[in-house]
């Protein structure tokens, strides 16, 4: 089936972006790269050269070292934050949506619970109990998670055990679970990548949000939100300091959405007709 340009331009587009952003990562990693957290004082605040081809910032620290190191904190914790909802969230609609009794309803109703406390509340809750850090970071938006796969899962399952195939697999004595494995869960993996591809964007955004009010990634390991929160109060007299890591989230954020609208509309291509 022929698709349109736009979609071929969304997927290729996000692609890149994301492909870019992981080889960055990457290459910040390599033993031969200078650490960028080292502070040199010395050195604070100078204009782009060839040395620092951003500059530095406000206590000596290389611009461009922490902007790909930051890198490394946004996708683990995106990464880690929908494995946790995918691995919880998933289950738990499928078994939901299996049979409508009053155990489906507990289930939905606790994941309703969940979704009302959004993940700056948990982060909170969390931080006043264990610390800040990257794996509380993952946890809170990981839970915030669970409650958007259980959902989707859910709506797309309920009506994939009515169908005709399904009904002759019970008839034959096959357990619920392994209708889910077999049938259930194979209809429904291109939606589940898709929201999964949506959650790894907003995965980061939200990072830099909790990284940003001091609930995130600590020293430290550089943060994209960190680093808009320390320059905040220079962006008058030195803008690249707050310009380049936003800029490094909003593309991040645009790529996996590029990405996750192009596998919408691959799954679904009714949706690129509207």
């Amino acid at each position: 089936m022929n698709r349109p340009s736009a979609y071929h331009r969304g997927l290729w587009i996000g692609l890149a972006i994301i492909a870019s952003f992981i080889c960055i990562a990457l290459l910040s990693m390599m033993p031969w790269m200078s650490d960028p957290t080292t502070i040199r004082v010395a050195e604070r605040m100078r204009a782009p050269s060839f040395e620092h081809w951003l500059g530095t910032d406000q206590i000596g620290r290389d611009l461009l070292g922490l902007t790909m190191r930051g890198t490394i904190a946004s996708l683990l914790v995106a990464i880690g934050a929908v494995t946790i909802g995918v691995g919880i969230g998933v289950p738990m609609g499928i078994v939901a949506s299996a049979r409508e009794n009053w155990f489906s309803q507990v289930i939905m109703r606790a994941n309703d619970f969940i979704f009302a406390f959004p993940a700056l509340v948990t982060a909170i809750l969390l931080h006043d109990t264990v610390g800040s850090g990257i794996q509380n970071a993952i946890l809170a938006i990981g839970i915030f998670n669970i409650p958007v796969f259980a959902r989707v899962t859910f709506n797309r399952s309920q009506s994939i055990w009515t169908l005709d195939f399904i009904k002759a697999s019970r008839l034959t004595g096959r357990k619920d679970l392994s209708i889910a494995m077999l049938h259930v869960l194979p209809l429904i993996l291109g939606t589940i990548i898709v929201q999964a591809t949506i959650q790894l964007g907003l995965g980061i955004l939200a990072e830099a949000g909790l990284s940003y009010i001091g609930l995130g990634v600590t020293p430290p390991m550089p943060s994209w939100g960190r680093m808009l929160n320390e320059a905040q109060t220079l962006i008058g007299i030195a803008p690249r300091l707050v310009l380049v890591p936003g800029f490094a989230i909003v593309l991040a954020v645009l790529g996996f959405t590029l990405l996750g609208d192009a596998l919408s509309e691959w799954i679904d291509p009714r949706k690129g007709r509207g």
